[in-house]
């Protein structure tokens, strides 16, 4: 079984960690036995009037991927024309994909532009599609885009569509006249690195961290004003982990604050794993999640989470392993206090049952849905 994966959600030489979570995908794919190669489409801003750039490589999975740069001052311009990117797309296709790796799917990423382009393309060469869907704007381009008619032709004719969670399964279904067609297949968590590791047993202090690119729609508002307002009911050291950067973190970093606060910035997936360990609790704030691998990374260490009640996030988190709150200070501070209350969590426990966003069993997931 071969299968033509194609994202413009995906890491490229201007934007590395772009579709990474798509990427993860792709791997789990691969490590279930299918035959899968990328092509890969991005458009990016850039100095230059205009600039494309495709080369080839395979990646650290073993996956043969196709990367088309197109990279413009106008890139705008670029990524609202479809009928372009299908030009190019569709002419490399032909002339170099195709005579060495003919599919038998086309798994596209994203509605637009990619499961539009992914549509065209199995359309012409008769193949069934599958679309994954991400995006929590469907629900806007469907309203506003001049290629919102192509939008429904391409998830009404797809043999499937994948969603991250039940949220969005809700969100696209107006869209699709036969619902069943839709599957919720989860965001990957490489569990090789984010595992449970037993905590030592001279332990002090309460440990908080929190991780995200730091722009809308996070909230690290939310959570620096309820641990100030936590910190000053309660006699242990509270510490608080910042990992990642972005604008609403710089707004923050000049506020004085009743607790230690360590700002890590980026880190590697293998260092982000030994701060998560060494944590008590995660604390993830935001005005809407389609899934949140983040807080799936945290809950593989085993560590209780606190977090927002929006999108998808209350179908991550229960009574054995966090709570979810209001986006309202007081609901922040109160539910704090319970979480540290909380005695009953099983840290090992809940590791393992994480597993269920493992490579292994979303891989084998995919490889189910491409059988059928």
């Amino acid at each position: 079984m071969k299968v033509l994966f194609i994202s413009s959600w995906y890491p490229n030489s201007v934007n590395p960690l772009k579709g990474v979570f798509v990427k993860k995908h792709a791997a789990a794919i691969k490590a279930a036995g299918v035959d899968i190669q990328v092509l890969a489409i991005t458009v990016s801003p850039s100095l230059n009037t205009f600039e494309k750039k495709i080369y080839r490589n395979t990646d650290e999975h073993g996956i043969v991927t196709h990367q088309i740069e197109l990279n413009s001052r106008f890139y705008k311009w670029i990524h609202l024309n479809l009928f372009f990117q299908y030009r190019v797309i569709s002419g490399y296709i032909d002339k170099i994909l195709i005579p060495e790796f003919k599919p038998d799917i086309v798994h596209s990423n994203v509605l637009y532009p990619a499961g539009l382009l992914g549509y065209k393309i199995s359309k012409h060469y008769k193949l069934p599609h599958i679309i994954t869907e991400h995006w929590s704007k469907v629900d806007k381009f469907m309203k506003s885009s001049l290629f919102s008619y192509l939008g429904k032709k391409a998830y009404n004719n797809a043999s499937a569509i994948t969603v991250v969670s039940n949220y969005l399964k809700e969100n696209i279904s107006k869209h699709v006249s036969n619902d069943s067609i839709i599957r919720v297949i989860p965001n990957v968590v490489n569990t090789d690195i984010f595992k449970y590791s037993e905590k030592p047993g001279t332990h002090e202090g309460l440990t908080f961290s929190c991780v995200a690119h730091w722009t809308a729609p996070k909230r690290p508002d939310l959570i620096f004003n309820a641990l100030q307002q936590f910190a000053e009911t309660i006699e242990k050291k509270i510490t608080l982990n910042v990992i990642g950067e972005g604008v609403l973190i710089q707004e923050l970093k000049g506020i004085k604050w009743n607790f230690s606060v360590n700002y890590l910035g980026n880190l590697k997936p293998e260092d982000l794993a030994k701060v998560l360990q060494n944590s008590d609790y995660f604390l993830h704030a935001s005005d809407i999640e389609t899934f949140s691998i983040v807080i799936a990374e945290a809950l593989s260490t085993g560590i209780p989470v606190l977090a927002s009640n929006v999108g998808a996030i209350p179908e991550l988190i229960n009574e054995t392993n966090g709570l979810v709150c209001n986006n309202q200070l007081q609901d922040w501070v109160n539910s704090l206090n319970v979480l540290v209350k909380n005695k009953s969590f099983d840290h090992k426990k809940i590791s393992e049952t994480s597993n269920k966003y493992s490579l292994a069993q979303i891989g084998k997931e995919f490889k189910s849905l491409y059988e059928k």
